[in-house]
């Protein structure tokens, strides 16, 4: 009898065990207390994406409960075999790479143009997300030159819904690697923001595309 006491015990145990809730599974209640995102901008976000899963694992790298996300997509290689192809990749590897990559190229686009004829290097900053009143526009130009200039030239060259997905991932990393360089106590409302530029692109983005 003892021994299936014990048995049972310990299967209770696990039992037990297993209803615990799982640490990816964190609760939105419990970031909208933190005192990180008491401000009336990070309230307005948590409010308007709630539960989103996409948020709340944001929220979970600001607060480095997981590793951050911060790899850029991969571009395919200059072959020098023609011009067509070439000037693609380097619209990808511009469009899809770096803030610091992106300053240099833009510096130097009379030398790039004379290589790569065609390309478009308009910019006019970022928009905030419609009606959230961030007031993350000035942090977040360079990330939104480098997204401008993957719309606006792989809408040209290689119009596609993935190509679109890819440019505003790279544009949703290239908002946290900005927010990075902030203090530890700004970084999850900037990641919070991050994440509803982000949403506003992939939601409302295609039109411009």
């Amino acid at each position: 009898m003892q021994k299936y006491v014990a048995v049972l015990a310990v299967s209770l145990l696990l039992a037990a065990c297993s209803q615990q809730p799982k640490p990816h599974a964190a609760s939105f209640s419990g970031y909208a207390e933190r005192p990180e995102l008491q401000d009336p901008q990070s309230q307005a976000i948590l409010q308007r994406y709630g539960d989103d899963p996409g948020l709340l694992e944001a929220l979970r790298e600001a607060y480095n409960e997981v590793p951050r996300q911060l790899s850029l997509p991969a571009v395919p290689a200059l072959t020098g075999l023609d011009l067509s192809s070439d000037r693609l990749s380097y619209i990808k590897s511009v469009g899809w790479g770096n803030v610091p990559n992106y300053d240099r190229q833009y510096a130097n686009q009379g030398s790039v143009n004379a290589v790569y004829p065609g390309l478009d290097w308009s910019r006019d900053g970022c928009s905030a997300p419609t009606g959230l009143g961030l007031g993350y526009t000035g942090d977040f130009r360079p990330a939104c030159n480098v997204h401008d200039f993957g719309y606006r030239n792989l809408k040209v060259y290689q119009r596609t819904d993935a190509n679109r997905k890819t440019t505003d991932e790279a544009f949703y990393t290239n908002m946290k690697t900005i927010c990075n360089a902030k203090p530890w106590y700004k970084e999850p409302p900037c990641y919070a923001a991050a994440y509803a530029y982000y949403q506003a692109v992939r939601v409302g983005g295609g039109d411009s595309f």
